[in-house]
């Protein structure tokens, strides 16, 4: 009696019962994706996907603002989640995750030239190919970008690469020109897709820039602003309605 119970005590030590696993698996709620560019340089993003079972899922792409993370885009992934979508959080090269190189020497963002910015919408352009490629339950047709200032006009450049592009953007305070990132001209050659701009009524630069990108757009381009907040993902602390309107706008887009 005495070595039964001992047995099964080294039992449940090494086979955790199916509600402790499951609980496991719902507080992890994604998976890590490495990928390594043309240019040895390690790209770290995360793939959230819904709980309701799907053969196939759409896409929301998140660009975070310079100097942040993927972390920062909080509720908005949530939302998206609950929606029935999934979302892959980049971490922009020399930012979060993604601050080594292959060698695993840091390469901050900080310290960057134009000559790296100019990286991103490749960046970002190969990371959904390698998605296409390898998680077939994820629609790299019906899919969306949602980019925060350099994230903004990293979406711009990208969507203009990508062969299939996206259904729409969101643009959150876009500037023609970010770090070398420069957007007119990539504006008008993605053709009538529809793009939401979403800025702050106290960030006067970027209100003048997106109504001076609005000229170059071949599609519908709507302008949202808000009352509070800064330049960037600065404004979701300050603006609670402004997860819901992204998704909002977003999800019947791709669906």
């Amino acid at each position: 009696m005495k070595k039964f119970i001992i047995l099964l005590i080294a039992i449940l030590m090494v086979i955790p019962p199916a509600s402790f696993a499951a609980a496991k698996k719902n507080k992890v709620g994604y998976m890590s994706i490495t990928y390594e560019t043309k240019d040895n340089f390690v790209v770290k993003s995360k793939l959230f996907y819904p709980a309701k079972k799907e053969k196939i899922y759409p896409l929301v792409v998140m660009l975070h603002s310079i100097g942040y993370s993927s972390d920062y885009w909080g509720i908005v992934v949530k939302q998206f989640v609950d929606s029935g979508a999934a979302v892959l959080l980049v971490d922009l090269r020399g930012h979060g995750q993604s601050m080594y190189d292959s060698d695993f020497k840091i390469r901050s963002w900080q310290y960057y030239t134009e000559k790296n910015f100019a990286k991103y919408p490749q960046d970002v352009a190969e990371i959904l190919s390698y998605i296409a490629m390898n998680y077939k339950n994820i629609s790299t047709t019906k899919y969306a970008i949602v980019g925060a200032d350099i994230g903004a006009n990293t979406a711009i450049l990208a969507a203009e690469k990508m062969m299939n592009k996206p259904k729409c953007l969101v643009l959150i305070s876009p500037t023609q020109n970010f770090k070398g990132l420069y957007t007119p001209i990539a504006m008008t050659n993605l053709g009538n897709m529809p793009i939401i701009s979403m800025v702050s009524i106290r960030d006067n630069y970027s209100y003048k820039e997106t109504n001076f990108l609005k000229k170059f757009a071949q599609g519908t381009f709507e302008i949202k602003t808000y009352p509070a907040g800064g330049m960037g993902m600065l404004m979701l602390k300050a603006n609670p309605s402004m997860a819901s309107d992204i998704v909002n706008w977003v999800f019947p887009k791709i669906k």
